[in-house]
Protein backbone atom coordinates (compact mmCIF):
# COMPACT_ATOMS: atom_id res chain seq x y z
CA UNK A 1 0.00 0.00 0.00
CA UNK A 2 1.71 3.16 -1.12
CA UNK A 3 1.02 6.54 0.38
CA UNK A 4 0.73 9.69 -1.67
CA UNK A 5 3.47 12.25 -1.14
CA UNK A 6 5.93 9.51 -0.06
CA UNK A 7 9.62 10.01 -0.58
CA UNK A 8 11.97 7.21 -1.52
CA UNK A 9 12.75 6.72 2.19
CA UNK A 10 9.17 5.69 2.93
CA UNK A 11 8.54 8.72 5.14
CA UNK A 12 5.52 10.74 4.02
CA UNK A 13 6.36 14.35 3.36
CA UNK A 14 4.19 17.38 3.93
CA UNK A 15 3.50 19.73 1.05
CA UNK A 16 2.82 23.19 2.54
CA UNK A 17 0.99 24.18 -0.65
CA UNK A 18 -1.54 21.37 -0.22
CA UNK A 19 -4.40 21.96 2.22
CA UNK A 20 -3.87 18.63 3.97
CA UNK A 21 -2.66 15.09 3.48
CA UNK A 22 -4.44 13.43 0.57
CA UNK A 23 -6.19 10.87 2.77
CA UNK A 24 -7.30 13.37 5.40
CA UNK A 25 -10.03 15.99 5.11
CA UNK A 26 -8.68 18.35 7.81
CA UNK A 27 -8.37 21.96 6.63
CA UNK A 28 -5.11 23.41 7.90
CA UNK A 29 -4.48 27.01 8.85
CA UNK A 30 -1.37 28.79 7.63
CA UNK A 31 0.12 28.38 11.11
CA UNK A 32 -0.18 24.59 10.96
CA UNK A 33 1.14 24.49 7.39
CA UNK A 34 4.19 26.47 8.50
CA UNK A 35 4.65 24.30 11.60
CA UNK A 36 4.41 21.07 9.60
CA UNK A 37 6.86 22.41 7.00
CA UNK A 38 9.31 23.19 9.82
CA UNK A 39 8.84 19.70 11.22
CA UNK A 40 9.60 18.27 7.78
CA UNK A 41 12.76 20.38 7.57
CA UNK A 42 13.71 18.99 10.99
CA UNK A 43 13.40 15.43 9.65
CA UNK A 44 9.78 14.50 10.37
CA UNK A 45 8.87 12.80 13.63
CA UNK A 46 12.40 11.61 14.32
CA UNK A 47 13.70 15.18 13.91
CA UNK A 48 17.11 14.04 12.69
CA UNK A 49 17.93 17.56 11.43
CA UNK A 50 16.59 19.36 14.51
CA UNK A 51 19.83 21.27 15.18
CA UNK A 52 19.63 22.93 11.75
CA UNK A 53 16.57 24.95 12.84
CA UNK A 54 16.71 28.23 14.71
CA UNK A 55 15.72 28.38 18.38
CA UNK A 56 12.25 29.74 17.60
CA UNK A 57 11.66 27.12 14.90
CA UNK A 58 12.65 24.40 17.37
CA UNK A 59 10.21 25.76 19.94
CA UNK A 60 7.52 26.00 17.26
CA UNK A 61 8.04 22.32 16.41
CA UNK A 62 8.24 20.96 19.93
CA UNK A 63 5.88 22.99 22.12
CA UNK A 64 2.28 24.14 21.79
CA UNK A 65 1.17 26.80 24.27
CA UNK A 66 -2.55 26.35 23.59
CA UNK A 67 -2.29 22.63 24.31
CA UNK A 68 -0.38 23.39 27.51
CA UNK A 69 -3.13 25.75 28.67
CA UNK A 70 -6.19 23.75 27.66
CA UNK A 71 -4.82 20.19 27.92
CA UNK A 72 -7.29 17.46 27.17
CA UNK A 73 -9.83 19.98 25.86
CA UNK A 74 -7.34 21.03 23.17
CA UNK A 75 -6.90 17.40 22.15
CA UNK A 76 -10.66 16.91 22.00
CA UNK A 77 -11.05 20.00 19.80
CA UNK A 78 -8.43 18.63 17.38
CA UNK A 79 -10.12 15.21 17.24
CA UNK A 80 -7.40 13.41 19.20
CA UNK A 81 -9.46 12.53 22.26
CA UNK A 82 -7.96 9.02 22.63
CA UNK A 83 -4.41 10.31 22.98
CA UNK A 84 -5.57 13.15 25.21
CA UNK A 85 -7.34 10.74 27.52
CA UNK A 86 -4.33 8.42 27.66
CA UNK A 87 -2.03 11.34 28.53
CA UNK A 88 -4.44 12.47 31.23
CA UNK A 89 -4.56 8.99 32.81
CA UNK A 90 -0.78 8.51 32.56
CA UNK A 91 -0.09 11.89 34.15
CA UNK A 92 -2.68 11.32 36.88
CA UNK A 93 -1.23 7.91 37.78
CA UNK A 94 2.33 9.33 37.67
CA UNK A 95 1.43 12.16 40.02
CA UNK A 96 -0.41 9.75 42.31
CA UNK A 97 2.69 7.54 42.49
CA UNK A 98 4.90 10.58 43.13
CA UNK A 99 2.66 11.64 46.02
CA UNK A 100 2.62 8.09 47.40
CA UNK A 101 6.42 7.80 47.26
CA UNK A 102 6.83 11.22 48.88
CA UNK A 103 4.42 10.23 51.66
CA UNK A 104 6.21 6.93 52.29
CA UNK A 105 9.56 8.74 52.34
CA UNK A 106 8.24 11.27 54.84
CA UNK A 107 8.43 14.16 52.38
CA UNK A 108 4.70 14.80 52.15
CA UNK A 109 5.06 18.15 53.98
CA UNK A 110 7.41 19.30 51.24
CA UNK A 111 4.77 18.56 48.55
CA UNK A 112 1.86 20.15 50.43
CA UNK A 113 2.21 23.49 48.66
CA UNK A 114 3.09 22.12 45.22
CA UNK A 115 0.63 22.65 42.39
CA UNK A 116 0.83 19.77 39.91
CA UNK A 117 -0.83 21.56 36.98
CA UNK A 118 2.57 22.06 35.40
CA UNK A 119 2.86 18.32 34.83
CA UNK A 120 -0.26 18.28 32.66
CA UNK A 121 0.81 21.44 30.88
CA UNK A 122 4.21 19.97 30.11
CA UNK A 123 2.85 16.70 28.77
CA UNK A 124 0.17 18.23 26.56
CA UNK A 125 2.33 21.13 25.41
CA UNK A 126 5.23 18.91 24.45
CA UNK A 127 3.23 16.24 22.64
CA UNK A 128 0.48 18.18 20.81
CA UNK A 129 2.39 19.19 17.68
CA UNK A 130 3.82 15.71 17.13
CA UNK A 131 0.44 14.10 17.70
CA UNK A 132 -1.37 16.46 15.34
CA UNK A 133 1.36 15.86 12.73
CA UNK A 134 0.75 12.12 13.11
CA UNK A 135 -2.98 12.62 12.70
CA UNK A 136 -2.92 14.93 9.68
CA UNK A 137 0.21 13.98 7.74
CA UNK A 138 0.66 10.31 8.67
CA UNK A 139 -3.08 9.57 9.10
CA UNK A 140 -2.41 7.96 12.51
CA UNK A 141 -5.03 9.02 15.06
CA UNK A 142 -4.79 6.83 18.06
CA UNK A 143 -3.44 3.87 19.91
CA UNK A 144 -6.49 1.65 19.96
Amino acid sequence: MSQPNAEHTGTPSFDPAAPAHATNTVELSDTWKKRFAQMERAGGLKMTKFKELSFFERMNCTFNGWAAIFGIFYYISKGMWKRGLVYWVMTFVGLLLLALIATLAGLDDMLSGVHFGGAWAGVYGAMANRDYYKKVVLNDNGWF
